[in-house]
C-alpha cells in the first residue's frame, strides 16, 4: 500500500501558504471598515472566497487520516486501538485549535463596532492591552477546530464500519455517508436562525449544544461530509488503480462543480453578508466538488505519472504541509510584532489593499525561508514534530518519518 502522496503535502502547503498571505492581508488592511460590502472590489470578493476553502484542509486530512485506518487494520492492528489513536490525534488537535485561537491567532472583526477582537498575545503587541478570554474566541470553530473534530467523528465512523464491510465495500459505504451528511447540512439553513436567537437571548444550554453542529464558521454541517467524501477517495484509491480511481470520482466531481455554479449564479447574491442560505449551500456543493479534482489532480501529477524529479517550487510548497502548523501557529504573533516595528520607524503608516496583500506576500515567504531552514534539523521543536513523538507512543506515525525524510513513497 502507497504510504506518501507527495501531491496531497504540495497542495495542503500550498493552501497554507495562501492562508498566511489572507491573514495578513485581511487584518492590516486599513481600508476594511470602509468596504461597501454591496459592491465591494473584485480582490475583496477573491479573498472573501479563498477565505472560504477551508473544505480542502477537511478533504485533504479525511484522505489521509482514512489511508492510515486501512492500512493499519491492514496490518492486523485491533480496532479499538486505531480509535484510541485516532481520538488521541483529535484531541491534541483540538488542544491546539484552542490555544491557537485564544493566545495567537487572528482577529475577529466587528463591523458594527468598527473594532477587531483579538487573540491575547496579538491585542498585547498591537495595542499594549492584555485581555482576558472571552466567549465569542473561546467558542470559535476555526479550521483547527473543524480538522480536529473531523479527526475524531472519522475515527468513530471507520470504528462502526469496522470489519462489517468488507474491502471492496468501504468505497460505496464513505461514499453513501459523505453524499448523505452532505444533504443532512441543508439542516444548518434554519438551524442557524436558531443558534443566532440562542446566541442573542442567552439560551446557553442550546447555544453550545448547537455551536458545533451550524455555527458562523466550519461547523460539523456541512465539513464532516468533506472529510467523508477524503475518505471515500482514499477508499477507491486503496481497491482500484488510480484510472479506475479516476473514472468513478471525475463524473461525480464535475456534476457537483456544475451543479453547485449553476445554483450559484440563479441565486441572490448573499456571501459577503455571510448570510447562511441556499447561496451558501451552492458554494459548498461548488466546493465539493471542485476539491476533489483538485486531489486527483495533484495526486496524478506527483504520484501517478511516473518518477518526476521535484521541483524547487513544489519543494517549497511541500515544506509548508510538513511545518506549516507551527507557521499557522505563530504567523498572526510575528506579523503584529513586525507592523509594530515598521510602524514604529514609518509612524502614521497604512496599507491599503495592495501594500496589505504585499506585506502578506512578503510574511509568507518569510516562512518559507523559515521552514527550509528548520527543513534542515528535521523540524526539531515544531508543533509538528511534538505532535508526532507523542501520538508514536499511541502505534507507529509515518508522521515522524515524513519530517525525519525517512519516509518512502
Amino acid at each position: 500500500m502507497k504510504t506518501y502522496f507527495y501531491g496531497l503535502d504540495v497542495l495542503r502547503g500550498f493552501g497554507i501558504f495562501t492562508v498566511l498571505i489572507l491573514h495578513s492581508a485581511f487584518y492590516y488592511f486599513d481600508g476594511i471598515y470602509e468596504v461597501d460590502f454591496n459592491d465591494p472590489p473584485l480582490v475583496v470578493t477573491v479573498i472573501g472566497l479563498l477565505l472560504m476553502f477551508a473544505g480542502l484542509f477537511a478533504m485533504i486530512s479525511g484522505f489521509v487520516h482514512t489511508r492510515s485506518t486501512f492500512r493499519k487494520r491492514d496490518q492486523g492492528i485491533p480496532s479499538g486501538s486505531i480509535l484510541k489513536y485516532g481520538i488521541v490525534y483529535g484531541l491534541i488537535t483540538l488542544a491546539i485549535a484552542y490555544l491557537y485561537f485564544l493566545f495567537t491567532g487572528p482577529g475577529l472583526i466587528d463591523f458594527s463596532t468598527r473594532s477587531m477582537n483579538n487573540s491575547i498575545l496579538v491585542e498585547l503587541i498591537r495595542n499594549g492591552d492584555w485581555v482576558s478570554m472571552n466567549r465569542e474566541r473561546l467558542f470559535y470553530i476555526d479550521s483547527l477546530v473543524m480538522i480536529g473534530t473531523n479527526i475524531l467523528l472519522l475515527a468513530l465512523f471507520a470504528f462502526l464500519v469496522g470489519d462489517r464491510v468488507p474491502q471492496e465495500k468501504r468505497a460505496l459505504t464513505y461514499i453513501l455517508a459523505a453524499m448523505g451528511f452532505m444533504a443532512l447540512s441543508l439542516a444548518r439553513i434554519p438551524l442557524y436562525g436558531v443558534w443566532q436567537d440562542a446566541l442573542e437571548a442567552g439560551d446557553d444550554v442550546l447555544y453550545l449544544l448547537l455551536n458545533p453542529l451550524v455555527a458562523k464558521n466550519n461547523p460539523i454541517l456541512p465539513f464532516f461530509a468533506f472529510g467523508l467524501m477524503g475518505g471515500w477517495l482514499a477508499a477507491l484509491n486503496d481497491t482500484k488503480n488510480f484510472r479506475q480511481t479516476c473514472s468513478r470520482a471525475v463524473p461525480l466531481a464535475l456534476f457537483l462543480l456544475i451543479a453547485g455554479v449553476l445554483l450559484y449564479v440563479n441565486l441572490e447574491d448573499t456571501m459577503l453578508e455571510r448570510a447562511i442560505d441556499g447561496k451558501w449551500y451552492s458554494i459548498m456543493v461548488a466546493q465539493l466538488g471542485l476539491f476533489m479534482l483538485l486531489i486527483l489532480a495533484v495526486l496524478n501529477w506527483f504520484d501517478y505519472r511516473g518518477k518526476k524529479k521535484k521541483s524547487s517550487l513544489s519543494l517549497f510548497f511541500a515544506r509548508f504541509s510538513k511545518g506549516g502548523l507551527t507557521a499557522f501557529f505563530l504567523e498572526s504573533v510575528v506579523s503584529a510584532v513586525i507592523y509594530r516595528v515598521v510602524t514604529a520607524v514609518v509612524p502614521g503608516l497604512s496599507f491599503g489593499i495592495a501594500a496589505a496583500l504585499l506585506y502578506g506576500l512578503v510574511l509568507a515567504l518569510f516562512w518559507g525561508l523559515v521552514l527550509r531552514q528548520w527543513e534542515k534539523a528535521y523540524y526539531r521543536f515544531t508543533l509538528e514534530y511534538g505532535i508526532a513523538m507523542l501520538m508514536n507512543r499511541f502505534g507507529r506515525t509515518l508522521k515522524l518519518e515524513k519530517l525525519q525524510g525517512t519516509l518512502r513513497e
